[in-house]
C-alpha cells in the first residue's frame, strides 16, 4: 500500500490493493513519510475502510485535532465491544469529534454537568466502566483532567456505536420518564440503588430496547393476571394511564397488555 496523505506520526490514508480509500492508524506508521511512500504493514494497528459520505468530514477532523487526541481515540476505539475495524459507523467520528471537544471545553473552564450520570451508571454499568478506562487514556495521554461526567458521555457513545442510532439517549429518556410518573403517581421516593428498582429500571430498559427496535411480545398466558394486578395497589391504574399517555406522546408507541403486567409485577416487589 502507498501512502496517500499523512496526517500524523501514527495516522495516514491509503488505498488499498482492491482499490478502497483506507485511514491507517499504527504507532509510528506516518514517522518521516510523506504522500507516495510505501506504507509499512507491520505497523498497521486499525484499518478504517471510509464510506464516501462520512470521508470528507473524517479527513477534515484528522486534520483539526492534535496527534494526542488522535492517539487517544486509537486507543478507546480498542475497547469498543465487537469492534471490525471497518470505519461504517458514525458513532466512532462521533466519539472522535466529542473527545477533542471535551478536552477544549475544560481548557477553556467550561464544564457540561452529565444530569443522566445517575441512570448511565446503572443502566449501562458495563459501558460505564469502558468510559471510566477511556478517561484515563485521555487524561493521561492528553494531559488533562475531564470529569466523571464525561465518561457518562462516552458510556452513551459506546452504546449507540453497538445499535447504529440514538438508542441509548431515547432509553434513558424513557426510563427517566417512567421512573418519574412513579413518584408522582404513588407519591414514594425510589432508592435507585436498591436491587429491586435496579430490577424496574432494567426491565424498562429491555422494553424501551424492544419499542425502539419495533419488537413485539406476546405472551397470552399471562393476560389472566392483568386485572389481579390492576387491583393490588389503588394507584395502578392511574399509573399505567399516564405512563402510556407519556409513552404516546413521546415515542408514538402504545404498550400491550403482557408489558404492562411486567411493569406492573416489578412495581408489587417495590411499593
Amino acid at each position: 500500500m502507498i501512502a496517500v496523505k499523512i496526517f500524523n506520526n501514527n495516522a495516514l490514508s491509503t488505498v488499498t490493493d482492491d482499490g478502497k480509500d483506507a485511514i491507517i492508524l499504527g504507532l509510528g506508521i506516518g514517522f518521516n513519510k510523506r504522500p507516495g511512500d510505501q506504507v509499512n504493514e507491520d505497523k498497521i494497528e486499525k484499518i478504517y475502510y471510509v464510506q464516501d459520505d462520512m470521508q470528507t468530514k473524517f479527513l477534515e477532523l484528522l486534520n483539526n485535532i492534535s496527534p494526542e487526541v488522535m492517539d487517544a481515540s486509537n486507543e478507546i476505539i480498542r475497547l469498543i465491544p465487537n469492534n471490525d475495524g471497518k470505519f461504517n459507523n458514525k458513532g466512532i467520528l462521533s466519539l472522535i469529534e466529542h473527545i477533542s471537544f471535551a478536552i477544549e471545553r475544560t481548557k477553556n473552564n467550561v464544564f457540561l454537568p452529565n444530569l443522566m450520570l445517575p441512570d448511565i451508571k446503572v443502566m449501562y454499568s458495563k459501558e460505564f466502566e469502558l468510559g471510566m478506562n477511556a478517561l484515563s487514556i485521555i487524561n493521561k495521554r492528553c494531559q488533562t483532567n475531564l470529569p466523571e461526567d464525561e465518561a457518562g458521555y462516552i458510556a452513551l457513545h459506546f452504546v449507540n456505536m453497538q445499535s447504529n442510532d440514538n438508542l441509548a439517549y431515547d432509553t434513558l429518556k424513557f426510563v427517566r420518564g417512567s421512573m418519574d410518573l412513579v413518584k408522582e403517581c404513588y407519591g414514594l421516593e425510589l432508592d435507585e440503588l436498591s436491587l429491586s428498582t435496579i430490577r424496574f429500571m432494567t426491565h424498562l430498559k429491555f422494553l424501551a430496547q424492544r419499542i425502539f427496535k419495533k419488537e413485539t411480545y406476546e405472551d397470552e398466558k399471562m393476560v389472566e393476571m392483568y386485572v389481579y394486578l390492576l387491583t393490588k395497589h389503588p394507584k395502578n391504574v392511574e399509573y399505567l394511564e399516564k405512563l402510556n399517555e407519556y409513552i404516546e406522546k413521546e415515542f408514538k408507541y402504545k404498550l400491550d397488555k403482557p408489558e404492562m403486567i411486567y411493569i406492573l409485577l416489578h412495581l408489587t416487589k417495590i411499593l
